[in-house]
């Protein structure tokens, strides 16, 4: 219902009672799966993180490109998100999905360096989806990719990323 909604109404003006015609849920029933809108926001989040990963396994294309395309067809709650500021959601929704957790958990064995590389990658692609939509999401699928390989260059070849050194 929230989906539905979000397509026509601002973020602001949706209420419980809205999300219940629609989806004709009773009140009782939504508060005993959530504790308000935001709430349904991070499931939503979730099942499209989870949504694109599965993707990118059934299709063979990359995580970040399955990712990228399945936010770019299912962009209004994206939008909406970004427009509340709450991209916190998305960075803890990627954070959390078992997806990401199954996919790549094999690979990084240390508990705590897994927990540093799902939040840098949670912020990268909260930060490059985030800033799509400030842009008015004028550049395409292609060109968004194609601008995210150019900063991870620029990251390298400025230190930033790539080989750097401990100071002591």
């Amino acid at each position: 219902g929230l989906l539905e909604l979000i397509k026509t109404v601002p973020f602001e003006q949706i209420t419980i009672s809205d999300i219940q015609r629609v989806s004709t849920v009773s009140r009782s029933t939504f508060y005993r799966n959530f504790d308000c809108i935001e709430d349904v926001l991070m499931l939503l989040c979730d099942r499209s993180f989870d949504a694109a990963i599965k993707r990118a396994e059934e299709t063979g294309e990359e995580i970040r490109i399955a990712v990228f395309r399945y936010w770019f067809e299912n962009v209004s709650l994206l939008e909406t998100i970004v427009k509340i500021h709450r991209t916190d959601i998305l960075v803890e929704s990627l954070r959390r999905s078992e997806q990401i957790k199954l996919k790549f958990r094999p690979y990084i064995k240390d508990e705590t360096v897994f927990d540093y590389f799902s939040g840098v990658i949670a912020s990268v692609m909260v930060g490059i989806l985030s800033t799509w939509i400030e842009h008015g999401k004028a550049e395409s699928e292609e060109e968004v990719l194609h601008y995210t390989q150019k900063v991870f260059a620029k990251l390298v070849t400025l230190g930033i990323m790539g080989k750097y050194r401990m100071r002591k």
